[in-house]
């Protein structure tokens, strides 16, 4: 783990942004631009609106970051929470976020990564007028902008949305005045970029395309497609405390002239140099799968677990596929050294938005009773959702995996006994119409959660959110907040973001997190 031995020298950035526009984008730019140096001069910047999509690439490569910043962003946290990839590394002796223990600086920069690379990179298209002179382009960087935000939103709770930039007194929204800003900006987005692509089907190939560094092509009608599942995304995510909204936003998500949800293709970002799993599993050797995967993907037979993992070296596991139970002690780095790393290529694209994803989102809004715009019945989009996901990642026997009655196994810690447990579920892949709706939810979210693989950030929501899959709980906890079997609910203000503006996250604590900047503080959407 590099920034360790490097004395953890973080970059700290505090709220101070709010008052005025960082001059250095540039230099981070450049470094994510793929070398590509000939697409900046300042002749280029005038001609086919280059200096509307000058920023867009950096944008998009820190939703989730596809450099190493991701292993504090998320790897470290969320991914662990989620149930998808463990570390064998006993980062500061085990005190570390792994065990809730909450460590300042990797808290840093899960705020700092999209904070400074998105928010940022907005606010300088927003000042420079871009909002009028390429609504096309700026349209983009709103859709950005709330798939950034959002996350941010929903790892620590109040963030400051929506007077960011603005020069205004710095406060905080609540969780939900953000997310009304987050259907707004999405709105704005979607209506800027069907007016666009009416009036010249060919504008993104000379506008944009160059600056889509994801699996979307430059393509606006993909682009559109994003911003409704982000839509009907968040609007899922609030379904249990403002129902209302949250229907007639999904509704809107699915509606055909709207432009349809992203169902052919993934959202995932290019990254400029490695894929950064690729680096922490192999170069850092500080990322390995964790043991839930393992266990519901053993008991289903999942033709997807060898595509995800590969087989540990570990003498007690070899030739197995094997994770390590979140959350436990480890005496040294090599005690779960050799255990499964994460499948993932140099090149492998940092995935932001599975393919899967509206299938499932849409199979829970027809469980609900939600007009979903479609004839398919909750069963049959769960089955496609599966279907998309199988495809994605090149998997075969989806017919025989649909009809999967097998269950979750026990987990068996070959290095510790006492972290063993049993199944904690008996979920099995085959949909039942007789299953009571809860059962069925369980099964949409248990096979979203597999879909999703290894995004940790939305899978670690959707968990808080609904309680599925059924994860383990950590083995050991280092937060008096959260005692052993209980579940970490949210991310704490770093130092850096506290010092920097005292008196607004003072009174977004009090107003919106019962007085405490604690980790055991549900999000405003996390409720029973």
């Amino acid at each position: 783990m590099r920034f360790l031995k490097n004395n953890i020298n973080y970059k700290l950035l505090g709220l101070s942004f709010f008052l005025s526009v960082a001059a250095s984008s540039c230099t981070d730019y450049m470094e994510t631009l793929n070398s590509d140096k000939s697409l900046i001069t300042d002749k280029l910047l005038e001609q086919d609106a280059n200096e509307g999509g000058f920023l867009l690439p950096i944008m998009m490569n820190r939703i989730v970051a596809t450099t190493t910043a991701v292993q504090t962003q998320q790897n470290l946290q969320a991914e662990s929470y989620a149930g998808y990839l463990e570390s064998p590394t006993p980062f500061l002796n085990n005190e570390n976020t792994m065990t809730y223990f909450m460590v300042d600086g990797w808290n840093n920069t899960a705020w700092n990564t999209s904070t400074s690379n998105v928010m940022d990179q907005w606010v300088q298209m927003w000042k420079k007028g871009y909002e009028t002179k390429y609504p096309d382009l700026y349209s983009i960087a709103l859709i950005i902008k709330v798939a950034a935000a959002h996350r941010l939103v929903d790892t620590f709770g109040p963030y400051p949305y929506t007077k960011y930039g603005t020069g205004a007194e710095v406060s905080f929204d609540s969780e939900e005045v953000a997310y009304d800003a987050f259907f707004a900006d999405l709105d704005k987005a979607v209506t800027n970029l069907l007016a666009a692509e009416a009036a010249n089907p060919k504008a993104d190939d000379t506008r944009f395309k160059k600056w889509d560094k994801s699996t979307l092509g430059g393509e606006y009608t993909n682009w559109i497609k994003l911003a409704n599942t982000l839509r009907l995304r968040l609007a899922m995510r609030i379904s249990k405390v403002n129902p209302s909204k949250a229907q007639t936003e999904a509704e809107k998500a699915v509606q055909t002239e709207q432009g349809g949800l992203l169902i052919d293709r993934p959202f995932s970002v290019v990254p400029a140099q490695a894929n950064p799993y690729f680096t922490m599993a192999n170069a850092w050797s500080d990322t390995r799968l964790s043991a839930s995967i393992e266990t519901f993907l053993k008991g289903f037979n999942d033709p997807r677990l060898p595509l995800y993992a590969v087989a540990a070296t570990d003498p007690d596991a070899a030739g197995q596929i094997k994770g390590i139970r979140a959350g436990v002690e480890k005496p040294t780095k090599e005690r779960y050294l050799k255990f499964s790393l994460p499948n993932v290529g140099e090149t492998t694209p940092v995935k932001q938005v599975d393919v899967a994803e509206s299938y499932f989102l849409m199979a829970e809004g027809v469980l609900k009773g939600w007009n979903m715009n479609t004839t398919m019945t909750a069963q049959q989009l769960y089955e496609e959702g599966i279907r998309a996901s199988f495809k994605a990642n090149s998997a075969g026997g989806v017919d025989e995996y649909l009809q999967s009655t097998g269950t979750q196994i026990a987990y068996v810690d070959p290095k510790n006994a006492a972290n063993n447990s049993p199944a904690l579920t008996d979920i099995t892949v085959k949909w039942e119409d007789g299953d009571t709706p809860e059962r069925k939810l369980e099964r949409i979210i248990t096979q979203k959660w597999i879909a999703m693989y290894p995004e940790g950030t939305e899978a670690w929501s959707e968990f808080r959110r609904t309680g599925y899959p059924k994860l383990y709980p950590v083995m050991v906890s280092k937060n008096p907040d959260l005692p052993q079997g209980t579940f970490i609910k949210r991310l704490t203000y770093s130092s850096a973001v506290t010092n920097s503006s005292n008196a607004a996250v003072t009174e977004a604590v009090n107003a919106y997190l019962d007085g405490k900047n604690s980790a055991a503080t549900p999000i405003w959407w996390d409720v029973d």
